[in-house]
């Protein structure tokens, strides 16, 4: 049976209302397809099962913020505006979607179904590591690894901190300007 891409994204759009209000566990096949509009055959035609849905929907999200990341690393200004505002872009977007919803730590990988986007999370992590990494490397930066896992980790503690999107901007171009700024080479 094929199904039409607006049907398809209605399931995804109500799957992540569902998880996100009810998390993972608490929402069933039935209410996703109830919640979309859709037969339930329609949405196993789509997906055989929930991992299959949240699945998709993590790939979705690792490919935005893959996307905001890398934007802001190589867009305006000098390494340290840049690096500050990847972590920011990063760190927003996670906060965005999940902000206000009792399931976020199960949803995000820390809880018993991180099984199903674990592996997700850890592959962006590395690869954005890397993104880093390089960068910094490309600056002279001559501790380019430590200063990538250091401001990865502190921003992470900033990320989880953090109660609103405002909040986090101010302290990630903070840590980068600390961190970065005396490890450049002289202009």
């Amino acid at each position: 049976m094929a199904v039409s891409t607006g049907k398809r994204e209605a399931i995804l759009e109500a799957a992540t209302t569902l998880f996100l209000k009810h998390g993972l566990r608490g929402t069933s096949m039935e209410a996703i397809a109830r919640a979309a509009g859709v037969a339930k055959p329609t949405l196993y035609a789509c997906f055989p099962d929930k991992a299959a849905i949240f699945s998709r929907l993590v790939e979705q999200q690792v490919a935005l913020w893959r996307g905001d990341f890398l934007t802001a690393l190589a867009g305006d200004g000098d390494l340290v505006q840049r690096v500050g505002a990847a972590l920011v872009a990063k760190h927003r977007a996670a906060m965005r979607l999940l902000s206000g919803s009792p399931h976020a730590a199960e949803l995000y990988g820390a809880g018993t179904d991180a099984r199903l986007s674990g592996a997700q999370f850890r592959a962006l992590d590395a690869e954005l590591a890397a993104a880093l990494e390089a960068e910094l490397s490309r600056a002279g930066i001559v501790r380019a690894r430590l200063l990538t896992q250091m401001l990865l980790a502190a921003a992470a503690g900033i990320g989880h901190r953090a109660h609103s999107p405002a909040e986090l901007g101010p302290p990630l171009r903070l840590l980068a300007e600390r961190l970065l700024r005396p490890e450049l080479p002289p202009a």
